[in-house]
């Protein structure tokens, strides 16, 4: 019986061998070209994509780093005077705080755009203006990476929420980076 069993495996092997009346099949042409689309602008070397910012003109305006006892803040006016965001040390919580002048009838998600990363952090309505704060760790890895050496460009979305134009462009700064930079050493200084 176990020798019928054998022969039949090898019977049922063999019929899965090609006939040697079978031509071999040809491999396909390996030289044919493919497109496939990509970015219409040059990216540079270690930069990412911002797609999210395709087609968002980068507000005009200009950067303050405004100097406090409570932490410094690093503020974008835009050429009305009116000011757009603000990324304020709160030394004491050792924290970052973004604010976003929108008028928002709730909070959302705060997201915000570098050329090397991004991050999405709860956002709250202000309680004493309009527009939503999200508070971040200072020691959140973004903040110290992408954020503090971005380059370029720098966008804030607000989703989620009721927002109107959602989607800032502003220009990176060094105000940014300063800033990140004071409230890192004051919470590094609190805490030893």
């Amino acid at each position: 019986m176990r020798g019928t069993v054998v022969v039949l495996a090898l019977i049922g092997l063999a019929g899965c061998a090609p006939s040697a009346d079978t031509p071999p099949t040809k491999p396909e042409d390996a030289s044919v070209a493919i497109s496939v689309p990509g970015p219409d602008r040059v990216i540079a070397s270690g930069i990412l994509p911002t797609p999210e910012l395709d087609g968002v003109a980068i507000t005009a305006g200009h950067w303050r780093h405004d100097v406090g006892p409570a932490g410094d803040a690093a503020v974008f006016v835009d050429t009305a005077g009116q000011t757009q965001l603000a990324l304020r040390c709160d030394s004491a919580r050792h924290r970052l705080l973004f604010v976003r002048a929108v008028p928002a009838a709730a909070g959302g998600m705060l997201k915000i755009i570098t050329g090397s990363g991004a991050a999405s952090f709860v956002a709250r309505p202000r309680a004493f203006a309009p527009g939503v704060m999200a508070a971040v760790p200072i020691d959140d890895s973004f903040i110290s990476t992408a954020l503090a050496r971005a380059k370029g460009r720098i966008g804030v979305m607000l989703t989620g929420s009721s927002a109107p134009g959602a989607t800032l462009a502003i220009p990176a700064d060094g105000a940014i980076a300063a800033v990140i930079g004071d409230c890192a050493g004051q919470s590094q200084a609190q805490s030893s």
